[in-house]
């Protein structure tokens, strides 16, 4: 039996401080439950550098992933991160369509993973969050819609679109069970639509250059 070939981690941008990376879905930054994660895979890659993740994307997220490659950056950025300095842009497909097509999402979430049940958790402990969203396109049953983030909470889009009743294709955890296996028998894919399109931080902006084909959801109808 042969054995599969891993393709090589998209590299955006790489200088002695920082690389920033492609990350593909369903692919881990650092769980080292995971036979395979992020960092495990670019240190066969690239194995002279140490890599410092000052974020983390969700393992079903893809999109770009910034590592600093030493201490004092690691520091820097982390802290970019933390005060909630850093632009983020993303796109997701999510369930039906809005009026008004433009918007902000603000209730308040806690900062840790949540159920399908209540995506907001306790109230004890939620924090302030805010989401800018845009419809990109859409279809009578979906739409590609551009997020914003305002603050930086763990799954914040994934729960502001559950909340708001437009839940993202393939999110097992705060999605639409019926929508997720519908769309699977369609278009054959599992994976949740979401993706990171662009980071800028401390004036740097990095953009993903592996996006997935969202058209593909619109060309049934």
């Amino acid at each position: 039996m042969e054995s599969k070939t891993l393709q090589p981690i998209p590299i955006i941008f790489q200088n002695e401080n920082l690389l920033v990376v492609d990350k593909s879905a369903g692919l881990s930054v650092h769980n080292n439950e995971d036979p395979q994660n992020l960092i495990k895979l670019l240190a066969t890659q690239i194995p002279e550098e140490d890599l410092y993740p000052v974020h983390r994307l969700d393992k079903e997220t893809s999109g770009v992933q910034i590592f600093a490659l030493n201490k004092k950056t690691a520091q820097i950025l982390s802290g970019e991160f933390a005060l909630d300095r850093v632009k983020k842009l993303y796109w997701g497909l999510v369930k039906g369509t809005f009026n008004p097509p433009k918007g902000l999402w603000n209730q308040p979430l806690t900062d840790k993973a949540e159920g399908r049940k209540n995506p907001q958790g306790t109230a004890r402990n939620r924090v302030p969050c805010r989401t800018e969203y845009k419809v990109l396109k859409e279809s009578p049953y979906l739409s590609l819609c551009q997020f914003r983030l305002l603050t930086g909470r763990q799954h914040q889009i994934r729960k502001h679109s559950a909340l708001a009743k437009h839940p993202l294709v393939g999110d097992a955890r705060y999605g639409s069970e019926t929508l997720n296996r519908k769309l699977k028998g369609l278009y054959g894919t599992e994976r949740m639509l979401l993706h990171c399109m662009e980071i800028e931080i401390l004036a740097e902006r990095f953009e993903s250059k592996a996006i997935p084909d969202f058209n593909v959801f619109f060309e049934k109808g």
